[in-house]
């Protein structure tokens, strides 16, 4: 028995062995210098370009072509203004990684829509695949762009240790950012380029600003900063050591516990979305179970009623996935755009502005500086007026939609009406192929009786009875017809009913006033999620705060500043507050202490306050140092609340679509649907008696 193994398996060894001899071969010459000489002439010799070259060059002129396309140019800056801040300077890799991004997108929904589009004839399911098809493009750009993010700073926590390596070297910030970009991976190395750059101009300040204003992260932007203040300021020794590599370290370690944040949080929110999405394959595949098993569901399905669940069930995938998004990006920060708002075209019309003015607060009143907090506190860039305008869209919008969903259901459901297969009344199971014939020849009769008795007046079950005993067609026995009669007679007052009911006008109205309040709904949810990182923005204020504080030139007006410059939850009234320090310091600060009543907020600028009248910026922060390490562990353990807060949601959030498709599609209806069946049988077992 051994032997009959013994020689495969030494067959399959001399190959594997083979294979690892040639593989390093192969290796050993890509990384000798002939194959470097070789690729520099595919390089250097006309029509010698390599594969990928080529392959690049193609994506480049693809690139240009679909730029002339309205619709895929709008497409494709969508795409660059999210990657943009990770390509500073580099308009070819820019374009290359856009179209790169796309191509991979639209080739996996291709391969997954094909199979789906030839399984599926159902149009409403091809709908809802639609949707978790444009919902899959969206995770996918996410993926792509949470990867570069993440990228970017794990090479950036590489590069802050090289600079630190270099100016212990050279003790000079220019020369040790210069040779730490050198050595950098590429996303890193524009940027660190590009900081070269700024502090070795003649304008280094207004450089400065601008790399500020377009930089992908805070912690960037804290390192021109500090870069910069060293390079104009020079470098102080204190009892802790040098102020830039002190700096550079609290830097490190903010740096270093968002990476741990982001990548635990990732880890606990991964395949949420993607469960979220879950129904929206498995609505039909129920469906048919359920009408196969239990035939009466199939007219449940088929019903108006059937059709509104589904609806809402799409409603809930569609809001769960929005929230989803809210959890999982809050941290980006909206970037500025010179697009004209729609919001803003909308309120220039004269009617819609008259009607935003009616319908809004009057300004100065309670209710205006509510909606303007709510505003604020979640960084939203619409004025007032324009958030009315879209609330006034968002309720209009809402009354037409379920207005439309009433017609569309009364619609379908005499359609139901005239053309579902008449059952008998006592069914077990499926029909025969000779039941469900009788059945539809039955249907049909019932239309051509209706189609009659649109001009027959009076209409009783008399009238209907002579008009079937007139009808050559008819198979109707004598003792059957009045039964016939009376189904036919149910028929036709169920399609002279109103195509629109009271009630549901009002639902339609009701739902515009949940849609003019859907607004106000998300940002009230948005700012719950931004109030669980307030803690987290205060304590990397303090990080910025340590980091600047030794620095013997710095004012309170120059630490704002530099605040602002990192908060995300805190910008505007920091904003605010710069605008009005010149006009005076004590008033401002204690406006920004109005705008913000984030308790520990209040401390910072208690300190600010304290420091702008008879105390240093170092004196007014003395306990910083103090309480570092106490500090840093509570941080930790609050991290580790705020992440399981968001987890816990999400995963409510996540799982609230498939507990709405088992028991609002599937168990709900069935327990309704059988006990209607039962009541039925009862019924007629009380007639049989």
């Amino acid at each position: 028995m051994m032997r009959e193994w013994l020689s495969p398996l030494l067959g399959i060894a001399t190959v594997l062995f083979l294979a690892a001899v040639a593989a390093f071969l192969w290796l050993s010459r890509r990384d000798s210098e002939v194959e470097a000489v070789r690729r520099y002439e595919a390089l250097r010799k006309p029509g010698q370009a390599p594969r990928k070259q080529a392959v690049y060059s193609f994506m480049q002129q693809l690139y240009s072509v679909c730029e002339q396309m309205p619709v895929l140019r709008m497409y494709l800056q969508h795409l660059r203004r999210r990657l943009v801040i990770l390509r500073l300077g580099d308009e070819w890799k820019l374009r290359l990684e856009v179209m790169k991004s796309a191509l991979i997108m639209w080739l996996v929904l291709f391969l997954a829509a094909i199979p789906l589009v030839l399984a599926v004839r159902d149009p409403f399911t091809l709908a809802m695949l639609g949707m978790g098809l444009w919902v899959g493009h969206g995770i996918l750009s996410d993926m792509g762009v949470y990867r570069l993010e993440m990228r970017l700073l794990r090479q950036l926590r590489l590069f802050l240790g090289d600079v630190r390596h270099h100016y212990h070297r050279h003790g000079m910030v220019d020369e040790a950012v210069y040779e730490s970009a050198d050595s950098a991976p590429y996303e890193m190395a524009l940027h660190g380029q590009e900081l070269y750059d700024m502090l070795t101009d003649s304008d280094a300040e207004d450089k400065l600003a601008q790399y500020v204003e377009h930089a992908p992260n805070r912690y960037l932007q804290g390192f021109a900063g500090l870069s910069y203040l060293i390079k104009e300021h020079g470098d102080q020794q204190t009892e802790s050591g040098s102020v830039y590599l002190k700096g550079l370290e609290k830097l490190s370690i903010e740096l270093n516990l968002e990476l741990l944040r982001r990548e635990r949080l990732s880890f606990l929110l991964q395949g949420l979305t993607v469960i979220a999405l879950l129904p929206l394959l498995f609505t039909r595949p129920i469906e048919a179970w359920a009408s196969h098993f239990f035939p009466a569901m199939d007219t449940f399905y088929a019903s108006a009623f059937g059709w509104a669940v589904k609806l809402c069930l799409l409603v809930v995938v569609w809001l769960c996935y929005v929230l989803l998004r809210n959890l999982s990006e809050l941290d980006a920060t909206a970037r500025p755009t010179s697009r004209k708002r729609w919001e803003q075209r909308v309120y220039g019309w004269p009617w819609m502005r008259w009607l935003a003015h009616r319908l809004g607060p009057v300004p100065g009143s309670r209710e205006a500086e509510r909606i303007t907090r709510l505003l604020k506190d979640t960084a939203s860039p619409l004025r007032l007026e324009w958030f009315y305008v879209q609330r006034i869209v968002a309720g209009f919008a809402s009354i037409l939609t379920v207005l439309g969903l009433f017609v569309s259901l009364h619609a379908a459901e005499r359609h139901q009406v005239l053309y579902a297969p008449v059952k008998p009344g006592t069914l077990f199971g499926q029909l025969s192929p000779e039941e469900d014939t009788k059945a539809r020849e039955a249907a049909a009769l019932d239309r051509r009786m209706l189609d009659q008795l649109k001009e027959v007046r009076p209409r009783s079950e008399n009238s209907v009875i002579s008009l079937l005993r007139k009808d050559p067609a008819s198979q109707i026995k004598e003792d059957q017809l009045r039964e016939a009669a009376r189904r036919i007679l149910g028929k036709l007052e169920k399609l002279n009913k109103p195509f629109l009911a009271w009630w549901e006008a009002f639902l339609a109205f009701a739902a515009g006033w949940g849609g003019y309040m859907l607004p106000v709904g998300i940002r009230q949810f948005q700012r719950r999620m931004r109030q669980m990182e307030m803690k987290h923005e205060v304590d990397q204020l303090q990080a910025v705060i340590a980091m600047l504080a030794e620095m013997e030139r710095m004012s309170v007006e120059q630490l704002l500043l530099w605040m602002e410059q990192f908060a995300q939850v805190f910008k505007e009234p920091l904003q605010a507050c710069l605008l009005h320090f010149e006009q005076g310091e004590e008033q401002a600060l204690a406006q920004l202490k109005e705008d913000a009543p984030f308790l520990p907020f209040v401390r910072i600028v208690e300190k600010l306050e304290m420091a702008s009248q008879h105390l240093t910026i170092r004196q007014a922060f003395d306990d910083l140092e103090a309480e570092q390490g106490f500090a840093r562990e509570q941080r930790k353990q609050e991290y580790e609340q705020l992440i399981e807060q968001k987890a816990g949601w999400s995963r409510w959030i996540g799982f609230a679509p498939l507990m709405a498709l088992i028991f609002g599609y599937l168990v709900i209806p069935l327990v309704v649907v059988s006990l209607h069946q039962m009541s039925v049988y009862y019924d007629q077992l009380q007639r049989i008696q």
